[in-house]
């Protein structure tokens, strides 16, 4: 029975590269059972393909190849492969917790672009509108001093920061609270907070000063959307104020302010899509 292999017979039985038979063979991982000297072709003996097996299995679990030369190099017995494969087992577990996070931050930022685009369509209306908003959690920041024309990225930032330290990721959905009343300007309105959304059921222990977790209940909220400018904002306030009292709508005396933006290059002039929603009670 034949007992050594050439390193092309030994990449067909294995179903493996050559490439990557010469590469471990070079960093030491799995080498042939003895190199020709007069050729300096590689032979490897039949019993090695069971190691080679191991080595397989241990990429696919996604172990390093600096881990899997130290076990290729050293005694491993049976007790020291055990706890490799448990510390393995943890980080596969680590790993599949990190992919479902992204999974589900996808999730919410294409329903976050499915939503934007509706508002799209609703702003070209130009009209009031109603619709159901779903409960979202959300971390604030107080802000007594700012007003909706104010450059307010330093809030952002501070907001962001928070969100990257409890493990989420930073979108660009924030929005502003103030009270709904009928103001003479929009540079009247003085903002309570800026917040932006975490995912749901997230337990946070935020850890800073003036800025907490809370909800923005669901229901069904008045709105009106237009692009934002100085100008649309004190026009498209007014229309939904005078809409909502002239209907008699009761509400929770509130004004959600949500601003996304319609243009993602970053060295073109900011262009926001701006909807102003009131819940109903």
């Amino acid at each position: 029975m034949k007992e050594y292999f050439t390193i092309g017979e030994t990449a067909r039985l294995n179903n493996i590269s050559i490439q990557t038979l010469r590469y471990y063979d070079r960093i030491g991982v799995f080498k042939p059972h003895y190199t020709d000297q007069d050729n300096g072709y590689r032979y490897y003996h039949v019993k090695q393909f069971f190691y080679l097996d191991i080595i397989k299995y241990l990429k696919y679990i996604r172990t390093p190849l600096e881990e899997i030369k130290r076990f290729s190099s050293n005694t491993c017995t049976p007790e020291h492969m055990q706890h490799f494969l448990e510390e393995q087992e943890n980080m596969i577990v680590q790993e599949m917790e990190k992919l479902e996070r992204a999974r589900q931050l996808l999730h919410r930022r294409r329903n976050q672009l499915n939503e934007q685009v509706d508002i799209c369509n609703k702003k070209d209306e130009g009209f009031v509108y109603f619709r159901y908003i779903d409960e979202q959690t959300i971390i604030k920041v107080e802000t007594p001093q700012v007003n909706p024309h104010h450059q307010s990225d330093l809030y952002y930032r501070k907001l962001a920061d928070v969100v990257e330290k409890i493990g989420d990721v930073v979108d660009n959905y924030y929005g502003f609270i103030y009270a709904f009343k009928p103001y003479k300007d929009s540079r009247e309105i003085y903002c309570n907070s800026i917040y932006t959304t975490v995912r749901n059921g997230k337990e946070i222990d935020i850890g800073e000063k003036n800025i907490t977790l809370d909800t923005i209940p669901s229901g069904e909220y008045v709105c009106i959307a237009f692009d934002w400018s100085a100008k649309n904002y004190d026009e498209y306030y007014r229309k939904l104020y005078q809409y909502i009292e002239s209907h008699g709508i009761q509400t929770d005396g509130k004004v959600y302010q949500v601003s996304l933006p319609i243009d993602f290059h970053s060295l073109r002039e900011e262009n926001f899509l701006t909807e102003l929603r009131v819940l109903k009670k």
